[in-house]
Parts: C-alpha cells; structure tokens; sequence
C-alpha cells in the first residue's frame, strides 16, 4: 500500500507522521526540519508493508516534484493536509491540490482520498477563529474532491488516540470487512473485566482498554518486545500459525494469543476473573480469530 502526504510548508505533515507512526510526543514535533523534496518510509501493518510518501511543501520542492508525475505513480490513498491555522494559504493549498489531481488524471489513478482538516486545536489559537476557519475550509475544499472516494476529518497532534484510530482506519480500508470487526471488539472490550490489548505482530494497536500502552498506533516498547519474543518462539519452536502462551504471579495472570501470525491478543487479568468477562474473552478470542482468517484471505486476493 503506498500513501501520499500532501499539503502546503508547516501545515503539519511530518509531525502527523511522527506521532503516528514513530513514537514521538506531539512537544517533540516543534524542532522537526521542513521536508526536502520527499521522503518515503516504510511501516509494517497487518503483514504487510505500507509506504508512506511525505511530500515537502515548499514551493522549490513542488515544483520540482510535481514536473515528475511518476512519482505519484501507484498511490493508493492520498492525504491531502490542511492547515487551520493559516487561513491565508487556503487558496494555494487548494491550487495545489488541483494540480494534484490533474497529475492522478494523467497517471489514469484515482486513489482514495481522505483530507485533513489539521491543526484543529487550540494550542496557541483561538477557538472562535478555529470554528471560522473550518466552515471556510469546508467551503473550499470539499467540493474539490466530490469524484473521488473521499472524506474528512478533523485532526490534531495533541489527540493522540483518535490520531491513531484515523489512521487505523485509513489503513484498513484496502481489507473488505474489517473495520466492523474491530469496532465490535471496542464495544466488546466495554463488557469486559481485564485489561486487553489487541495488536497486529509488528505492535500496531488495533484496539485497547488500556490507558498509556501506545504512542500513536505504536504499543509500548516492553510490550511490543514481549510480544515479539513469543512470536520467534511461536516460529521456531511449535512451528505453528497460531499459539499461546500464559504467566501467573502472585494473583495476576497474562496471556497471549497469536493467531494466524498476524493478530495478538494481551491478556492482563489482577485476580479472579467472574464467569461473564470470560464468557466474553472466549467470544472476543473467537471473533479475532475470524478476522486474522478474513486477513490472510485478503493477502491471498
């Protein structure tokens, strides 16, 4: 899957990267350098791996990129940036957009499209201007894109979970049917008297009822290591698809099951679990595991 960062110089491109995909707090983001030209990194996703293309935007960098159409070549899904804080470029950022969209024209493509309307906080602004700014930037933008597979969001740096969920979401939208499947295990996860942590392999968290166990959709390093290191067992040793594995000391309990060496479920029960929060573990185990088989189905396809 390749996706495409696009927007206007500061409106944010890179420090949305950073703080989705790699580990940094939205305060670290300030001393980010402006993007040369692009850059390209790779991130692992349900077993497979995702390109992430961050378009510089300054005017040199766009101009010389954009007279190389093929580099945008194979872009699945486009992120077309916004920046709510500087009303005074929205007409550059939407010129900017529509060369874009010409470029897609001539590379007979038609990604998905999902903007961001960024920035949408009030570290350093006021909220009244914010609200203005947004209804101005709905009128200018959202018709733009109205033939292509699109929507809208509102996004922040300093909203980490719902960042990473926006993103999650982006992410699955190659997989036919997933995404009802982990909003199920949200609502699941409500019922359920354990601490449980759903992630793919590489430590991307699907979903969760833990508080402070990821930055962004990263898992927290101790657990990311643990659940690696049972998958080379799982690998190696059993030699198997799908394992688990269990720990108990002094009243708490951990599992963890991998499934089809895609999916993980982490299990943190303190003390005796009652009947019913089982019964619902056992049903989120099993509706895991459909999703890891709908997964590999997907690959296959």
């Amino acid at each position: 899957m390749k996706i495409s960062l696009v927007g206007l110089g500061g409106c944010g491109k890179t420090s949305l990267y950073s703080v989705a995909f790699a580990e940094k707090k939205p305060e670290e983001t300030k001393s980010l350098s402006p993007t040369i030209l692009y850059e390209t990194r790779r991130h692992p996703f349900l077993g497979l791996q995702v390109g992430i293309f961050d378009f510089g935007g300054q005017e040199q960098y766009r101009k010389e990129y954009m007279d190389k159409p093929e580099v945008f070549r194979g872009t699945d899904i486009l992120i077309p940036i916004v920046d709510l804080h500087d009303p005074s470029k929205f007409d550059e950022a939407k010129e900017y957009f529509v060369g874009l969209l010409d470029i897609y024209r001539q590379n007979n493509e038609k990604p998905k499209i999902f903007l961001f309307l960024h920035k949408y906080d009030t570290e350093a602004y006021q909220k009244e201007l914010l609200d203005t700014n947004v209804k101005q930037a709905k009128e200018i933008f959202l018709d733009l894109f109205k033939d292509y597979d699109f929507n809208h969001m509102l996004t922040s740096i300093y909203l980490q979970d719902e960042l990473a969920k926006v993103f999650r979401d982006i992410l699955m939208t190659s997989y036919a049917d997933l995404k009802s499947h982990v909003e199920k295990a949200e609502n699941q996860l409500q019922e359920i008297n354990a601490k449980i942590i759903v992630a793919d392999i590489s430590g991307n968290v699907l979903v969760h009822n833990v508080p402070g166990v990821s930055s962004g959709l990263t898992l927290r390093g101790d657990l990311r290591d643990f659940i690696n290191a049972c998958n080379i067992v799982r690998e190696n040793i059993f030699m198997n698809d799908s394992a688990s594995f269990r720990g108990k000391s002094e009243g708490k309990e951990i599992e963890l099951h991998i499934l089809k060496y895609i999916i993980s479920i982490l299990i943190m029960k303190s003390g005796e679990i009652d009947v019913k929060s089982q019964d619902k573990i056992n049903t989120l185990i099993n509706d895991m595991k459909l999703l890891a088989d709908l997964i590999i189905s997907a690959h296959s396809d």
